[in-house]
């Protein structure tokens, strides 16, 4: 059979044949390959399978120095340079037969499979770092365990909230606040002055090391690690507020 070079493609894919020879800038099939918007050909981007990978696994795709596979659930024995991700059904426990599509996508790889009962799904794989001892995590950091077990998990928090800080509100000694946008941490009133003590209104810059201590007065400004004097016939107020660590402890979700 001749070999022919294709660099443009008019026709596209057909089958019917005029007198003569095929034409070259028509294809009769295209078997691992597209054709772009510039009518050239492509071949379909791939990855080599360097391993025998155990039963259990579905697709293959390059991403950070790794290749990943799929699974629906943990499997053992994975080779070296592959990570397994666990991709579960919200419909039970069944088995991944195809993945329609695993590319990177903004940082994290994006996955659709199709489960054995018909289901198809949208993954969006985030990249986690590994969990460390003793170390303090934020409302919904992602870490792998140090053991892999194919799954990333997210921090989440422990109790309901606490109030959020509101302006103008009346305030006494152990009252507690959250920032508006939640960092983790919560703050408690440690002393007042005034007789009605209130927040001021303009949300405080909230300290950044649990500890730490933070002046709000009632017309808004603040000064961090300071201690009020106030003349007795001064009107305004002052809040002196601590910062708390609010996690304690960390739960995961996967």
């Amino acid at each position: 059979m001749r070999r022919e070079v294709l660099t443009t493609v008019k026709g596209g894919i057909t089958r019917l044949r005029t007198k003569g020879a095929a034409l070259k800038d028509t294809l009769y099939d295209l078997l691992n390959g597209y054709i772009t918007a510039a009518r050239t050909v492509k071949v379909r981007p791939g990855t080599f399978l360097t391993e025998t990978l155990p039963t259990g696994t579905i697709g293959l795709v390059a991403f950070e120095g790794d290749l990943h596979v799929f699974a629906s659930s943990l499997v053992t024995s994975i080779p070296t340079g592959y990570v397994l991700d666990v991709l579960r059904s919200p419909d039970g426990d069944f088995a991944i037969t195809t993945i329609h599509f695993a590319e990177p996508f903004m940082g994290a790889l994006y996955i659709a499979a199709e489960f054995s009962d018909g289901g198809i799904y949208h993954y969006w794989v985030r990249s986690a770092s590994d969990w460390v001892a003793d170390t303090e995590y934020s409302l919904g950091e992602l870490v792998t365990p140090t053991t892999d077990d194919g799954f990333v998990y997210r921090a989440t928090r422990l109790g309901a909230p606490y109030p959020s800080w509101t302006p103008a509100a009346p305030r006494a000694v152990d009252d507690i606040v959250e920032p508006t946008t939640y960092s983790g941490y919560y703050f408690k009133v440690i002393s007042v002055v005034g007789d009605e003590p209130r927040s001021g209104d303009v949300e405080p810059s909230w300290p950044t090391n649990a500890g730490e201590t933070i002046i709000e007065d009632t017309d808004g400004a603040t000064t961090p690690d300071a201690t009020p004097t106030i003349p007795l016939s001064d009107p305004e107020t002052l809040i002196e507020l601590e910062r708390y660590d609010g996690s304690g402890r960390a739960t995961w979700r996967n």
